[in-house]
């Protein structure tokens, strides 16, 4: 994947705008939260599917590994939807709750003292 985070927001964004007009979907704040449960409830069959844990459709469909990566794709998509519904700077975010520890963490390794 050559895009970087931005470019592929803008993408999936345009894509989510097109698709909604397309369809006649009237977006709000629950839509967005309401839209990524969905996906992820879909991902969570195919994962089921996969691992024998849940019998197919009918029609034998599902449990494919293809299956499963639209999935994650769904929610991905749907997942930065959400994002630039709420203003949410993701990377910002990233860096203040996660990356901030990435150091200390490493500085830990090995020390047997990695909390």
């Amino acid at each position: 994947m050559s895009a970087t985070f931005r470019e592929l927001s803008d993408q999936i964004g345009e894509v989510g705008e097109l698709y909604a007009k397309r369809h006649n979907i009237s977006r709000n704040s629950d839509w967005y939260l309401l839209k990524l449960t969905e996906e992820l409830g879909e991902l969570t069959a195919e994962h089921l599917l996969m691992d024998g844990r849940a019998r197919p459709d009918p029609d034998g469909s599902g449990g494919r590994r293809e299956a499963l990566e639209n999935e994650a794709a769904d929610l991905f998509g749907q997942f930065v939807l959400y994002l630039r519904a709420h203003d949410i700077d993701i990377e910002a975010a990233i860096e203040r709750k996660w990356l901030r520890h990435l150091d200390q963490y490493k500085s830990l390794e090995g020390t047997g003292d990695a909390r």
